[in-house]
C-alpha cells in the first residue's frame, strides 16, 4: 500500500498554529496516558474476547451482571498460572495417594478415625499432617492438667457416689494431699467401660480411704411416705453395698455382622457391642424392634428384609454410641458429646434416600432417630422428625406385601403382623413424648386400642444382664412390661387431652383429673410382682416408673399455676367425707360445681402436695438406680423424670424431705449431664432459674457446681443446644409471646448476666 509523503518544508508549514487560535499554555499540556498492562482477561472476557482492565469486578462484569472471575492471579500470565495449577495438582494427587495408602494398611479404628475426618469437612493435607504428628498432640493433650481434671471429675460425676461423699473426697483427697497428682492418660482410660465408685478411683489414684462417717439416706427424711419404709428396707442409697459386681469384660449377648449394614465400621465386635447396648438398655422399654426379628433379619445380610436395613441399623448404633465408651463410638476423640455422630449423620442421609416410603423398618428407623435427638439436646429436630413418623405408621400397610417372589406363608404373615403392631405403639409413645416436651396435645387425635397380648408376642428370654456394667441376670419379663407401658401411653393420653384440650371452666373438671389420678394409682399398684419396685430393678424397668412419675407430676401440678397453691389450705367442710391415697397423706375434696371457689383451692393445694410426693418418691428410685448402677448408661426417660422432679421439687426447698429429693434428683441430673447434652442443659436450666428466681440451692449443691463448672457447662454447649423442653418454673405463668424453651432462656440468662458483669467493670 503507498502512501504520499509529503516534504518537510511543507508538513512544518501545515501544521503550524493559526493566528488566531490561542497558544496552548503550560497548564494545558498533558503528559500522554500509557496504556495499563494487564496479565490476563477475567473468564467472560476471555470467552467473549473483549478487553478486559484486569480489576476485580471488571466493568464488563458488573454492565452484564455477571461473576468476575480469574483464572490467574493478579500480575500472572496464563503460562505461569498453568505451571502452578499442575505443581496443586501433582501435590493433591501425592496426598491422595498418600491417604489412600494409610487407609488400606490401617487398623478399623484408624480407618473410622480417617473417614470421620473427612465427613468433617477437612483437607487430605491437613488429615496427612494431623497423621504425623496426631499421636504426639493427642497424648499431650490427654497428659495435660486441663483435660486430665475434666475426665476425673466425669467419672467422678458419673459413679454411684452421693454429693457429700464426692465432696468429702475433694476435700480430703486434693484439699490434704496437696502433693498429689492427676492422673495420666494410661490411668484415666481404666475408667472407661465400666462402673465407677470412689473406692475404685481412690485406689486408681493412689489415695487413702477417709474415716468412715454415717450418712443420713434419702429414705429416712422422707418419713412421711407411706411406702418408703418397704423401699428403703433392702438398701441404703449413701453407704456402700456388698455387692459383688464383675468387673471382667463380658461378652456381647447377641452376635451380628457390621457388613452389608453400615459403611463406617467393618468392625463386628464393635457393631454386636453396640447392638447388644441398644437391646439391654433401650428397647426393651421403648420397643421399636422386635428382638427377635431384628437379630434373625441383621444376621442374615439380607438387604430387602422387612425388618431390617442400613438406615435402622446406623440409626440404633447411632443411639447406642451415647452408651459406649469403646473409640469407635466417638467422632471427636474424647468428645463425649459427639459420640455416635457420624452413625446419626450416615442415618438421616440414608432416609432421605428413602424419599418417605412406608415400611415397618422406616418406621423404627424414625422412632429411634427420634430418640435419639431428644437426648441429644436436638428436640427441635425430633419434634419433626415425630410429625412424619406418626403419618408414616398410619401408612405401613396392615399386612405383608410381596408384589413378586414366593407368598407369604402364615408364620410370616403373623410375624408381620407382630411388628406392625409393635411399630404402631412405637411411634404412639414417640407422639406421646413429644406432647409431654411441648405441652400440647398428641397429633394422635384417638388413642390406641389395641392393646398387645402375650399370645400375640413371641417368647423372649426373661433374663437381663446389664450388659456391659454388669454380669448378672435379672428376671426381666419383657413382653409383660411391654404391654404394661403400652396400657401407661393409653392414660398419657388422657391425661394430655384433659392437660391440653379439655375446657378447664367444666365444671367437672377437677373431677376429670382426680378420677384419672386414681386409675394411674391403681394401675401403678397393680403391676405384677415382677415389675413392683424393690431393692434393685432390672435397668429398663426405672423407666417405667420414670414415665409414670412425670405424666403424674404433669397431672397434679400444670392444671393450675402452683403459686396459686401455696397459701395455707381452707379448712374442708365438716360433712365432707376425707379420702387418701396410699402415696401421700393428704385429703382432698374434688369441686362439686364451679363456683365452690374454697373447694377448688383446697384441691389446688392438694394435688401440688401429690406432685411433690411424687417427685420425692421418684427422687428415691433415682438414688436407687445411681446407687446400684451408677449413671454412665441413663435409660431414655429417666432423664424427662429428673428434670421434672427438680423442677417441681425446686419450689418446695424450704422442706427438709423435698431439699434431700431435689439434692438425689439434681445428682443424677448432674451425672447424666457429663456424656447428654439434654440432660446437662437442664441442669444449667435449673442453675439459671434458681439464680433469676431468688431461690437458694443447698450448699452442697452450689460446691459441686462450683468444682465442676468448666465440666458441666461451657460456652459451646449453649450453641450446640437446640431444645425446645420448658421452664416448668414458669411455663404457666409466662405472658404471650414470651419463650419458656431452654434454648432460649439459657441464652437469655447468660446473656444477662455476661451484661451485668461488663456493667460493674465499667463502674
Amino acid at each position: 500500500m503507498r502512501r504520499n509523503i509529503l516534504p518537510a518544508s511543507l508538513a512544518s508549514s501545515q501544521t503550524k498554529i493559526a493566528p488566531s487560535a490561542p497558544s496552548p499554555t503550560v497548564s494545558q499540556w498533558q503528559p500522554a496516558k500509557l496504556k495499563k498492562l494487564v496479565g490476563a482477561a477475567c473468564e467472560y472476557c476471555r470467552k467473549r474476547r473483549r478487553k478486559c482492565n484486569g480489576e476485580q469486578p471488571c466493568p464488563l462484569c458488573v454492565e452484564n451482571n455477571q461473576q468476575c472471575t480469574y483464572e490467574v492471579r493478579k500480575a500472572e500470565t496464563h503460562g505461569q498460572a498453568l505451571k502452578r495449577k499442575y505443581a496443586q495438582m501433582e501435590q493433591d494427587h501425592n496426598s491422595l495417594k498418600s491417604l489412600f495408602g494409610i487407609l488400606a494398611s490401617a487398623d478399623s479404628q484408624k480407618s473410622l478415625e480417617i473417614h470421620n475426618r473427612i465427613r468433617s469437612g477437612q483437607s487430605p493435607e491437613t488429615i496427612l499432617q494431623q497423621m504425623r504428628h496426631g499421636d504426639m498432640i493427642i497424648q499431650t493433650r490427654l497428659n495435660s492438667e486441663l483435660h486430665a481434671q475434666h475426665v476425673l471429675l466425669s467419672s467422678l460425676m458419673q459413679s454411684n457416689a452421693s454429693f457429700d461423699d464426692m465432696v468429702d473426697f475433694i476435700a480430703f483427697s486434693v484439699a490434704r494431699n496437696p502433693n498429689a497428682r492427676l492422673p495420666n492418660a494410661a490411668l484415666l482410660r481404666q475408667l472407661r467401660g465400666q462402673q465407677t465408685d470412689l473406692k475404685g478411683i481412690r485406689n486408681l489414684l493412689g489415695y487413702t480411704q477417709p474415716p468412715p462417717q454415717r450418712r443420713i439416706a434419702i429414705a429416712d427424711l422422707l418419713s412421711d411416705q407411706t411406702s418408703s419404709s418397704s423401699e428403703s428396707g433392702r438398701s441404703s442409697m449413701d453407704e456402700p453395698d456388698n455387692e459383688d459386681i464383675s468387673k471382667t469384660p463380658m461378652e456381647p449377648p447377641f452376635r451380628v455382622p457390621a457388613k452389608p449394614w453400615t459403611t463406617l465400621t467393618d468392625d463386628d465386635e464393635f457393631v454386636s457391642h453396640l447392638i447388644s447396648l441398644f437391646l439391654e438398655w433401650v428397647n426393651p422399654f421403648f420397643r421399636p424392634l422386635e428382638e427377635d426379628l431384628f437379630i434373625r433379619a441383621m444376621q442374615s445380610g439380607d438387604l430387602n428384609s422387612e425388618y431390617c436395613s442400613p438406615l435402622l441399623v446406623n440409626s440404633v448404633l447411632a443411639y447406642a454410641c451415647l452408651y459406649s465408651e469403646q473409640e469407635g463410638a466417638f467422632f471427636q476423640p474424647d468428645d463425649y458429646m459427639t459420640r455416635g455422630q457420624h452413625f446419626h449423620d450416615e442415618a438421616f442421609r440414608l432416609w432421605h434416600l428413602e424419599e418417605g416410603r412406608a415400611s415397618i423398618r422406616n418406621v423404627q428407623a424414625l422412632c429411634i432417630l427420634f430418640a435419639n435427638c431428644v437426648i441429644r439436646g436436638k428436640d427441635k429436630l425430633g419434634v419433626s422428625t415425630c410429625a412424619v413418623l406418626t403419618q408414616l405408621s398410619r401408612d405401613v400397610p396392615n399386612t405383608l406385601q410381596r408384589p413378586s417372589g414366593p407368598t407369604p406363608t402364615l408364620e410370616e404373615k403373623t410375624e408381620y403382623q407382630r411388628a406392625r403392631k409393635a411399630v404402631g405403639w412405637g411411634a404412639f409413645a414417640c407422639d406421646m413424648a413429644t406432647a409431654n416436651t411441648i405441652l400440647q396435645p398428641a397429633w394422635h387425635t384417638t388413642c390406641k386400642e389395641d392393646l398387645p397380648t402375650l399370645s400375640e408376642l413371641a417368647p423372649l428370654t426373661t433374663t437381663w444382664t446389664g450388659y456391659p456394667l454388669h454380669n448378672k441376670s435379672d428376671y426381666l419379663d419383657k413382653n409383660i412390661m411391654f404391654i404394661q407401658n403400652c396400657r401407661l401411653l393409653q392414660l398419657t393420653w388422657r391425661a394430655q387431652r384433659l392437660l391440653y384440650a379439655s375446657d378447664r371452666s367444666d365444671p367437672y373438671f377437677f373431677n376429670h383429673v382426680d378420677q384419672l389420678t386414681q386409675e394411674m394409682l391403681v394401675w401403678k399398684e397393680s403391676l405384677p410382682e415382677s415389675l413392683q419396685f424393690h431393692g434393685r430393678l432390672p435397668g429398663p424397668v426405672y423407666d417405667l416408673y420414670s414415665c409414670y412419675a412425670s405424666v403424674t407430676i404433669a397431672l397434679h401440678s400444670l392444671y393450675q399455676p402452683l403459686g396459686d397453691a401455696q397459701t395455707s389450705p381452707p379448712q374442708p367442710p365438716p360433712t365432707e367425707p376425707s379420702t387418701s391415697a396410699s402415696e401421700n397423706q393428704y385429703p382432698y375434696y374434688a369441686p362439686r360445681t364451679q363456683l365452690d371457689i374454697d373447694s377448688q383451692a383446697l384441691f389446688a393445694h392438694t394435688m401440688r402436695a401429690r406432685a411433690i410426693t411424687t417427685a420425692q418418691d421418684m427422687a428415691l428410685k433415682m438414688g436407687n438406680f445411681r446407687h446400684h448402677y451408677g449413671l454412665k448408661i441413663i435409660p431414655p426417660y429417666f432423664v424427662q423424670a429428673n428434670g421434672i422432679a427438680c423442677f417441681t421439687l425446686l419450689q418446695d426447698l424450704s422442706t427438709p424431705s423435698s431439699t434431700a429429693s431435689f439434692k438425689e434428683a439434681f445428682r443424677c441430673l448432674l451425672g447424666a449431664g457429663m456424656q447428654l447434652l439434654w440432660a446437662r442443659g437442664m441442669a444449667r436450666m435449673l442453675h439459671l432459674t434458681a439464680k433469676n428466681t431468688g431461690i437458694q440451692l443447698p450448699g452442697v449443691i452450689e460446691t459441686m457446681l462450683e468444682k465442676v463448672a468448666d465440666t458441666a457447662w461451657s460456652k459451646s454447649d449453649a450453641e450446640m443446644l437446640s431444645s425446645c423442653w420448658p421452664n416448668y418454673v414458669i411455663a404457666k405463668e409466662a405472658k404471650v409471646g414470651e419463650s419458656v424453651m431452654m434454648e432460649d432462656l439459657i441464652r437469655k440468662w447468660e446473656k444477662l448476666a455476661v451484661d451485668e458483669e461488663e456493667g460493674k467493670i465499667s463502674k
